[in-house]
């Protein structure tokens, strides 16, 4: 039965039907609240709008308002009561006028145990029947709204590359300019997305419209405000509405709180300070992403201002993350420095030269790269110091020892992840073991028991593929060294995890493709990819051609059939 209990309401003119009626069952074993018993009819009308009766059992004959009355009320103002008749008469007549007035069903008097058993039982189906149907009707309204909004974000995503997909600004979806000339935008970044999307069962509508409910409710109080998920990096939502500087600093502030770190993970947030209209969204979100990326590398929240224009907006000259650590818009991390050209030079020559330690050294030690979380260095920093490392590594690989191609590009793809997730810890792991690949003379080992491990681990990537999975956490999952499980399962499988992975990952996109309801950017994150634009590129290099280019061409194929 139900946790959710159904209430009774008996009436009867005399005193021991009612008590007979009570005591005749245990009312909780059968998910029944029954309520204290009325009088007559008119005291059942009485009580119906405060007590909300689900089942109301009634006496045939009683004074004031007769049963067969109170049914025929009940059936014009309350259809939804499910009613029952009590008689002490056996009459064929009063049996039918029950059933026409909406009558569930007739009892006689004295009622029985077993007779009112299966009468409720009947009832309770009619209930949760109605419940089950009540519940489809609201998961499907649900649905669709969340749909109407997805059709939403990709319409003004579409705005943020300053483009409608062709069409004029008459799109169903999409609000008037001229509603929005004079509008302040804001933006939330979350690093942890994919993570984010496990606790809604991968649903990227369900977690899209989630976090967006939550931003609407903050912006309650404001007139014409447009809330979007960027379709194209759904890591990214973007507030504008009319609301001053501090009115945006208020709604930062409450982000954070609605959003806990603990849940969440971390996040930055982008204040443009200057008001424009909504046509210049593209322009603005330009220069919310350039100042986006000269936010501290680490692991911590931050509140960041795009600079404004001479007298307009309020000039807030310092941006702080959520430890209090400051740092000038627009401008970079507070000391982050991307060595010289020198290094360049220098770490080839200690490639060809085989001194490991050196090069760790070199890598590591400049600039103090092994903490480059420690707030010195800007995300856009850490970007470029690691593809200019990586980049030369990856040719000496390919020149020297072209055996690890596969781990080259398995470790620089993790680095990339990590990167993105601000995961510097991890990050720095990649890349080390990158380095521990390229001198490793580490055996076979017991090959049995490797092969097992990797046929294990084969299953799990077929399985979970939708989930983050890298090198680093499946050697740390299955206790091996990540440098020799890439080698291992390379031997095994003629190609390396990352590759099996996005191989995977590629086909089930190909076969969520057949359901012409499932948006690109929706599959991208069934897949595993929160960026639609970094899955677009995977999927053109493994496929031939663009995510979309496919699908018009299996459309094509079907109308051909």
């Amino acid at each position: 039965m139900k946790n959710v209990k159904y209430k009774v309401l008996a009436a009867d003119d005399e005193y021991w039907s009612r008590e007979n009626i009570r005591n005749l069952i245990s009312w909780d074993e059968y998910s029944f609240e029954f309520l204290e018993p009325a009088c007559d009819g008119e005291e059942v009308l009485e009580r119906i709008p405060e007590e909300k009766p689900d089942i109301i059992l009634t006496d045939i004959n009683m004074p004031f308002l007769s049963g067969l009355e109170l049914l025929q009320k009940l059936q014009t103002e309350y259809p939804q009561i499910i009613t029952i008749a009590v008689s002490g008469y056996d009459d064929f007549e009063k049996v039918k006028g029950v059933f026409t007035s909406g009558g569930l069903d007739y009892l006689l008097k004295p009622v029985g145990k077993e007779e009112l058993i299966q009468v409720l039982k009947k009832a309770l189906d009619v209930l949760e029947e109605r419940e089950n149907g009540r519940k489809q009707d609201e998961d499907n309204l649900l649905q669709e709204y969340k749909m109407s909004s997805f059709l939403e974000d990709s319409e003004y995503s579409a705005l943020l590359s300053g483009k409608l997909y062709g069409h004029s600004m008459s799109q169903p979806h999409v609000s008037s300019t001229a509603t929005f000339s004079e509008v302040s935008t804001l933006m939330v970044k979350f690093y942890n997305i994919a993570q984010i999307g496990e606790h809604y069962d991968h649903d990227s509508l369900q977690m899209s419209w989630s976090i967006k409910s939550k931003l609407r409710e903050l912006m309650e109080n404001v007139n014409n405000v447009i809330i979007f998920n960027n379709s194209s990096k759904m890591s990214e939502f973007l507030v504008i509405g009319m609301v001053d500087a501090r009115g945006m600093n208020r709604l930062a502030e409450s982000i954070q709180k609605e959003f806990p770190e603990e849940a969440y993970g971390p996040l930055s947030i982008v204040i443009h300070q200057q008001t424009s209209s909504l046509d210049d969204i593209g322009t603005v979100y330009r220069e919310m992403i350039s100042t986006l990326v000269t936010r501290p590398f680490r692991r911590k929240r931050c509140v960041l201002f795009c600079p404004t224009g001479e007298g307009k907006g309020v000039n807030l000259s310092e941006n702080r993350d959520a430890s209090g650590l400051i740092f000038s818009s627009g401008k970079g991390s507070e000391s982050g420095k991307v060595p010289t050209l020198g290094i360049d030079k220098e770490l080839v020559r200690l490639l060809h030269a085989g001194q490991k330690s050196d090069v760790e050294k070199l890598i590591f030690g400049t600039c103090d790269f092994r903490h480059c979380d420690d707030g010195r260095w800007s995300f856009l920093d850490v970007k470029q110091y690691v593809g200019r490392i990586t980049g030369i590594l990856y040719s000496y690989v390919r020149e020297k020892q072209p055996e690890f191609m596969a781990l080259a590009e398995e470790s620089m793809d993790n680095m990339d992840y990590y990167m993105k997730n601000l995961d510097a810890t991890s990050m720095l792991a990649s890349l080390q073991i990158l380095i521990d690949g390229l001198w490793s003379t580490r055996t076979d080992g017991n090959s049995d028991s490797a092969g097992s491990q990797v046929a294990q681990i084969r299953q799990y990537i077929e399985k979970a593929y939708h989930e983050n999975i890298t090198l680093t956490s499946l050697a740390e999952e299955y206790h091996m060294d990540a440098s020799y499980l890439s080698r291992v399962f390379s031997q095994t499988y003629g190609e390396t995890i990352i590759t099996y992975l996005t191989r995977i990952r590629m086909e089930q996109a190909m076969e969520l493709m057949k359901d012409e309801e499932k948006k690109l950017e929706t599959i991208s994150f069934l897949v595993g990819y929160d960026d639609y634009n970094y899955f677009s590129r995977v999927f053109r290099k493994k496929v031939g051609m663009s995510p979309r280019d496919y699908r018009s061409k299996m459309a094509e194929k079907q109308e051909k059939l």
